[in-house]
């Protein structure tokens, strides 16, 4: 009786035991579960775990603007008119798709040789085709662009009329969701080979570089 009395007794203790590792195991797995719930709306109401307050880093496609200011100075110095340093301001409206690719066209006013003494100044008309790509998918986008188009002025069309090409490389610095600040350098070419039927070709090279806001996502 006696043995039967201990292993009796050895199975109760067995089984209090188990019971008592469940119900511990239980109370843990809710314990944690109730803690990552107060964890999570502690993010939420704090505007950190919500996926609406994070930085926009994609890029969701559609239609784009971007305003830029330009400043170019000429690689050497010539005795030709609108060579040795322009200034202007251009907006470019456009489509940009979720891969990152944007084309747009835009138009805009530079002036070109401004306070220079014994060297024509002038203004100029820019009609542009502007083409941008947005590398990879982090918050400060790097991009490449060409420009290219025409360059008009009234004033004396015949002699001052050009064509141009402008590739640079930039970067975009996310202000808000939906406006970025941009930068970019380049080489600003601007071509007259017999445009008119002239015999003397112009070709006029400059450093420039741009600042300017760029809307949309």
């Amino acid at each position: 009786m006696k043995r039967l009395y201990a292993i009796l007794a050895a199975l109760f203790l067995m089984s209090s035991y188990a019971a008592a590792q469940v119900v511990t195991e239980r109370c843990w797995h809710l314990d944690r579960v109730q803690f990552l719930a107060h964890k999570q709306d502690f993010w939420r109401s704090h505007r950190l775990y919500s996926t609406s307050s994070r930085p926009y880093t994609g890029i969701a496609g559609g239609f784009y603007s971007i305003t830029e200011g330009h400043y170019g100075f000429g690689l050497e110095y010539k005795n030709t008119p609108f060579s040795h340093h322009y200034a202007g301001i251009t907006s470019i409206f456009g489509w940009r798709s979720g891969s990152g690719l944007a084309l747009g066209g835009g138009t805009g006013f530079m002036m070109y040789d401004f306070g220079l003494e014994g060297q024509e100044s002038g203004w100029m008309l820019p009609l542009i085709i502007d083409a941008r790509y947005f590398i990879g998918k982090q918050k400060n986008k790097f991009f490449i662009m060409a420009d290219g188009g025409f360059l008009f002025n009234f004033d004396n069309f015949k002699e001052h009329a050009r064509y141009f090409l402008n590739p640079a490389i930039g970067i975009a610095i996310p202000l808000t969701r939906s406006t970025s600040l941009s930068f970019s350098a380049g080489l600003f070419t601007q071509y007259d080979y017999d445009f008119f039927g002239r015999d003397v070709g112009i070709r006029d090279s400059f450093v420039n570089i741009k600042l300017g806001l760029l809307f949309g996502r």
